[in-house]
């Protein structure tokens, strides 16, 4: 007698390594077996975390390189802590992002560490990917559908600010600035201990020159902070006249002209914008906080609370997946299986009798979603 099973529950970890923080989220999901499909097909029912991982400065060899070692026995020491084995974790997704993705063995580390956490997705996240991640983490995916709003979410971190508008459910919009806290980096006594490569190029338009060992003061934290929220502003605005804009901006500027009824923020520079955090972590966290509350009060924005703030991109990777049918997958011959860590890209096409044109368009939007190149970037194509 064959048993076929009607439920599933998984047990999914995030990895998220940020340019400021790095952490953990370990969460359990429930997959049903859908009853009206005549396929095998189980779908998502239920989301819950089960522990959250301490927020980690992530560890650097030096200004090109991640620490592995240091890193690895933090999320391993984190896998204890929740009570879990390696073995335990049925999926989830290791992902890198902001300035961390473009460390010289960012590809390397995120590879590496996803075969000692489990084995799952690895990902080195392009800025897109990285806004819908965390648009999904924060729940402003979910508040868009529940509510009916035309949600805007903020994922401001230590090197980037990913901007996702999400509307009946899904993200419509997104777009990134290189505007965040950890773009430069100093010790007790003000002296520069981190420079990124945007943060010396912003001080040199701000006509501040910026260099390891040299003393930041007050007056310059404050200028360079009000410039980063302008920029920001301008980001979400679809403004991009500014030399500090144009030269801070990661990806396209938004395509969306109709009204948004809320913005949350996620991310690092959230918890100072919501009044969370009270402690300073010598870069420029707070000073881009205060400036951006200041100017989004000037403009009048409609800022709310999300659900989620600097988790919501490891929330992200590692709660969210697609649902497919094992009885309906096609599998192309001539290729070694299993292939691992491909992003599934889902074209979100409104008509059922859809020209050429417009799935075409609806697949290149899909693409620019997760920063892949069509041609060049191994991926799957899917359609519901």
């Amino acid at each position: 007698m064959i048993v076929k099973t009607m439920r599933k529950e998984l047990t999914s970890v995030g990895v998220d390594i940020g340019s400021s923080t790095s952490h953990v989220v370990f969460s359990q999901i429930v997959l049903e077996k859908n009853v009206q499909s005549r396929t095998e097909k189980f779908e998502i029912k239920e989301r819950k975390i089960l522990y959250s991982g301490p927020i980690h400065l992530t560890p650097f060899k030096d200004a090109h390189n991640v620490d592995f070692d240091a890193l690895r026995d933090l999320l391993l020491d984190d896998y204890r802590n929740a009570g879990l084995e390696v073995s335990d974790i049925d999926t989830g997704a290791v992902i890198i992002t902001g300035e961390t993705a473009k460390k010289e063995n960012a590809e390397w580390i995120v590879n590496e560490l996803a075969g000692e956490v489990g084995k799952f997705v690895a990902a080195t996240a392009g800025p897109n990917f990285e806004s819908v991640l965390a648009a999904y983490g924060s729940g402003a995916v979910s508040r868009s559908a529940d509510t009916g709003e035309t949600v805007m979410n903020i994922d401001c971190g230590g090197g980037s600010s990913n901007i996702a508008i999400c509307k009946d459910g899904r993200v419509v919009a997104t777009t990134a600035i290189n505007v965040g806290g950890r773009l430069i980096a100093f010790d007790d006594s003000g002296s520069i201990i981190r420079l990124e490569d945007t943060g010396k190029e912003l001080g040199g338009l701000m006509c501040i020159g910026l260099e390891l060992g040299q003393t930041l003061d007050e007056a310059h934290r404050q200028v360079l902070a009000e410039s980063l929220a302008g920029a920001l502003m301008d980001c979400i605005q679809g403004k991009q006249s500014s030399r500090v804009t144009s030269m801070l901006m990661m990806a396209p500027p938004l395509d969306y002209n109709e009204p948004i009824d809320s913005i949350t923020f996620s991310g690092g520079v959230a918890e100072f914008i919501y009044n969370v955090e009270e402690r300073q972590f010598n870069d420029l966290g707070l000073y881009l906080a205060n400036s951006i509350c200041e100017k989004a009060d000037a403009l009048n924005l409609p800022i709310s609370k999300p659900e989620h703030r600097i988790r919501a991109t490891v929330i992200g990777a590692g709660n969210f997946s697609l649902q497919v049918s094992g009885s309906t997958t096609f599998l192309s011959s001539g290729l070694e299986y299993p292939l691992r860590n491909l992003p599934v890209v889902v074209p979100h096409i409104t008509s059922r009798k859809a020209s050429s044109e417009e799935v075409r368009k609806s697949i290149e939007l899909a693409l620019s979603r997760f920063d892949l190149k069509e041609g060049e970037d191994p991926l799957i194509l899917a359609f519901n």
